[in-house]
C-alpha cells in the first residue's frame, strides 16, 4: 500500500496534468457544437464496433444449436421426400397398369418391382415384391415394357419367385407374327440374349427379323405379347425338326419394373383339361 502511495506522490504532476487535460476536453466538447457532434459520433462508432464484436462472439457459440436444428430439419425433409416418392411410385404403377394396351378379356394386371435377379446360372430365378396379399399366385405370367419375362413359380404373402425365360425349365407357347403355327420357346442355358423355338416342322420357313409373340394358346399369357425376333433357323440335333434362334426383347440384366398378368378363368380351364387327361 505504501509503495502505491509513493508511486502516486512521485508522479503526482502527471496525474494532475491528465486531470486538467480531461477537464479541458470536457469543457471544449460541452460548449462547442462542432466538437460535441464529433465526439458523439466517435463514441457511437466505438460502441457499435464493441456491440458487433459481442454479437459475433455470441453467434459463434450459438452455431452448434443452430446446426443441430438444421440437421433435425433435414432429417424430417428427407423422411417427407421418401414418403412422397413412395406415394408417387404407387400412383405411377397404377397409371402404368391402366395404360396397358389391348387388355384381353378375362385377364387382369398388376405391377411389381424386381428385388432379386440372377442371369449367370442355367436355372435363373427372379424375386418380385408382390405376393398372395396382392392377388398374385403361382402360374401367373410376368412381362415388362420390352417383352416376356417368365412365369411365377411360387408366391408368399408379399413376394413371388419367377421362372424367367433364362431357365432350362422355362417353356412358353409362342408363334411368329403372320403365322398361325404355334411353337415352344426354350432356353439352352448359354447366351442370355437368345432363346430358341424348338420342335418346328422341317418345312417351316421363317425370315431373319420376323417377330415372335405369345400364341395365346395357354391360360397364362394373352396373345401377341412381344418375345423377340428370329436371328436364324437351323436343324435340330437329331435332324428331325427345325429350330429358330430368337433374340429376346427383354434385357434381364437391367430388369426393374414388371407387369403380372392373371387369368380369371385359368383354374377352371386347367381343371377341365386335367379331367379329360384322367379319362
Amino acid at each position: 500500500m505504501q509503495t502505491l502511495l509513493n508511486f502516486f506522490i512521485k508522479h503526482n504532476h502527471w496525474f494532475l496534468f491528465m486531470l486538467l487535460e480531461g477537464i479541458g476536453i470536457m469543457l471544449i466538447v460541452q460548449f462547442n457544437n462542432y466538437q460535441n457532434a464529433k465526439m458523439f459520433t466517435s463514441a457511437n462508432s466505438v460502441a457499435g464496433n464493441i456491440y458487433a464484436a459481442i454479437t459475433d462472439v455470441s453467434s459463434y457459440f450459438g452455431l452448434k444449436s443452430e446446426n443441430d436444428a438444421l440437421l433435425q430439419y433435414n432429417k424430417e425433409l428427407n423422411q417427407r421426400i421418401a414418403l412422397l416418392q413412395a406415394e408417387l411410385m404407387q400412383h405411377k404403377d397404377s397409371a402404368m397398369v391402366a395404360a396397358l394396351p389391348g387388355k384381353a378379356k378375362g385377364f387382369f394386371y398388376n405391377c411389381a418391382t424386381v428385388v432379386n435377379n440372377s442371369i449367370n446360372a442355367v436355372d435363373n430365378y427372379i424375386t418380385i415384391d408382390k405376393g398372395t396379399a396382392d392377388g398374385v399366385d403361382a402360374e401367373m405370367g410376368v412381362f415388362c415394357n420390352e417383352g416376356i419375362v417368365g412365369i411365377i413359380y411360387t408366391a408368399s404373402e408379399h413376394y413371388s419367385v419367377v421362372i424367367p425365360l433364362l431357365n432350362s425349365k422355362s417353356s412358353i407357347s409362342c408363334r411368329v407374327k403372320g403365322s398361325d403355327n404355334f411353337c415352344t420357346l426354350q432356353w439352352n442355358g448359354s447366351d442370355t440374349r437368345y432363346s430358341f423355338l424348338v420342335d418346328l416342322p422341317r418345312y417351316t420357313q421363317f425370315e431373319k427379323g420376323d417377330t415372335v409373340v405369345t400364341s395365346g394358346f395357354s391360360s397364362i399369357f394373352p396373345g401377341d405379347i412381344p418375345v423377340g425376333t428370329i436371328e436364324k433357323t437351323e436343324e435340330s440335333a437329331d435332324g428331325m425338326f427345325a429350330q429358330a434362334q430368337v433374340r429376346l426383347f427383354t434385357n434381364f440384366a437391367t430388369l426393374k419394373k414388371v407387369y403380372i398378368v392373371g387369368n380369371e378363368g385359368r383354374k377352371e380351364q386347367q381343371e377341365l383339361e386335367r379331367s379329360i387327361i384322367k379319362k
